[in-house]
């Protein structure tokens, strides 16, 4: 463990290296979690590294051992700012599977007797009427525990930025956990300093409508996705049974019976034959759910959890689908590589196919997406961070630090080198950027190697981030190179 500790505070105190999570959908960062996803679950079958490459930002620095319902996760690192959470989902093995169909939903808020000795609590939604998936919970609370002590060990190391992640299973215990991590700040056991980002792909449903109504809220504003194809059966699953006590408390259902009995006859007989048929079906099929998907299974889960004791499961079934949804759309030519096949029930599942059609996702124009508007470049910006030079920052600039100045709407930019003023046009393409070369400067002598080291470095600038409207870095691809501080003028 300490071993493990020494390796993290290696990895993750490295010098700025990599960009810092900015909310809303990021093309690239679901291609690395889809690559990811591949690399936690290389054993199982039809998952290949043929089809879909090595991450190319992250690599993994650890890997759990295999726990509760033989549940896993690993732990990467971009070697800078961001750490990712990646949750293994189902494999070959049948207790893999027995996670899936103990499909019984439990309330949002309790505790899980797991074994003889360890109760586990939880709070994932405040709302009485909040309920989720019995399998995935327990999945999550046995990975729960080890996942808080690297957290910390990052945090320690200086991290303070995760993504967290996982496929088909994988994805629906990444929204437990991303509920469960976001409660854990608010009781002051996790710093609130830390930021969570999700992406849960290919996920099926997770709980019914009042817990997805506070997970929406509790990661709204670009902080979390439910990424899914829309050929895959799978983010269908969840069989869902609504009734009458699945609406909020003011509904026109509370007196229904009241109100049929006041109307004439034959009316009153009619409403309240509908009313029954209506209430009675949908309870019926509710209890025979519940006793099929949670006594009945729990039996099963006994068998491979010593000690574990079936939880109270909530009176209702109605699972929806939680999250800002990013749907792949299949079109004619996906079906051409990924034909559907009823002998390969899991053809539009897998990473490859998600990647294939992420890929063609039109994130501008085309695509219905919303998507948060890019932080602006316009104002002044101070650097205070430079690589690639072995004398000090503070010796490269000991009287005067240079700043830059955008005009985003005429795309000109303008500034000072700590020596001379210049002034040119620059382009930006997303998150990309590029300056006029050369820029046009005043031609003053200016002494050491400040100017030449920024304007050298301006030069090879291919990308940017800004972090909370006050920090701007310059990237040349993942690296960055130079650090701004948002300038009051």
């Amino acid at each position: 463990m300490k071993t493990l500790g020494f390796l993290l505070l290696i990895v993750f105190s490295t010098p700025i290296l990599a960009q810092q999570l900015q909310p809303g959908f990021d093309k690239g960062e679901e291609t690395e979690m889809l690559r990811i996803a591949n690399q936690t679950a290389l054993e199982q079958e039809n998952w290949s590294t043929a089809l879909v490459p090595a991450p190319a930002r992250f690599h993994m620095v650890y890997r759990s051992p295999v726990m509760g319902l033989g549940n896993r996760w690993d732990l990467w690192s971009d070697a800078g700012q961001v750490a990712v959470i990646s949750i293994r989902g189902t494999t070959l093995e049948a207790v893999s599977w027995l996670v899936n169909f103990y499909q019984a939903m439990v309330p949002a808020k309790g505790q899980l007797r797991l074994s003889g000795t360890e109760v586990f609590p939880y709070e994932l939604s405040s709302n009485p009427k909040a309920a989720v998936h019995t399998g995935f919970l327990i999945a999550m609370a046995f990975l729960s525990k080890d996942i808080l002590t690297k957290i910390d060990s990052c945090y320690k190391a200086g991290v303070r930025d995760f993504i967290v992640t996982g496929h088909s299973q994988g994805g629906a215990i990444s929204y437990l956990l991303t509920s469960y991590l976001h409660n854990q700040q608010r009781q002051g056991r996790l710093s609130s300093g830390i930021r969570f980002k999700t992406y849960c792909g290919a996920s099926p449903k997770t709980g019914n409508l009042f817990y997805a109504y506070d997970y929406e809220a509790m990661t709204q504003n670009g902080w979390a996705f439910n990424v899914v194809n829309s050929a895959d059966w799978v983010p269908e699953a969840g069989i869902s049974i609504q009734t009458f006590n699945d609406f909020n408390t003011t509904n026109p259902f509370v007196n229904a019976r009241k109100l049929i009995k006041k109307q004439k006859f034959p009316n009153n007989l009619v409403g309240r034959y509908v009313y029954n048929r209506l209430d009675k079906i949908t309870l019926r099929a509710q209890r025979r759910f519940r006793r099929n998907m949670g006594n009945l299974t729990s039996r099963f889960v006994k068998s491979y959890l010593k000690g574990f004791e079936p939880p109270q499961y909530a009176n209702t079934s109605n699972y929806v689908r939680a999250g800002t949804t990013i749907v792949l759309m299949a079109d004619e030519a996906y079906y051409k590589s990924y034909p559907d096949d009823p002998a390969k029930i899991f053809i539009h599942h897998f990473p490859a196919p998600y990647l294939y059609l992420l890929d063609k996702l039109q994130l501008n124009g085309t695509s219905n997406q919303p998507m948060p508007p890019a932080p602006s470049l316009s104002g002044a910006w101070e650097l205070n961070y430079i690589s690639g030079r072995r004398i000090a920052f503070e010796g490269l600039y000991p009287n005067k630090k240079p700043f830059v100045q955008f005009d985003q709407d005429a795309g000109r930019v303008s500034g000072n080198t700590s020596c001379n003023s210049f002034a040119g046009p620059f382009k930006i393409n997303g998150s990309s950027i590029s300056f006029a070369e050369p820029l046009a400067t005043t031609r003053m002598a200016c002494p050491g190697e400040g100017e030449q080291a920024f304007l050298d470095m301006l030069k090879k600038v291919n990308g940017y981030a800004i972090t909370d409207g006050k920090v701007l870095t310059f990237l040349i691809g993942d690296v960055a190179v130079m650090r701004f501080a948002k300038k009051e003028l």
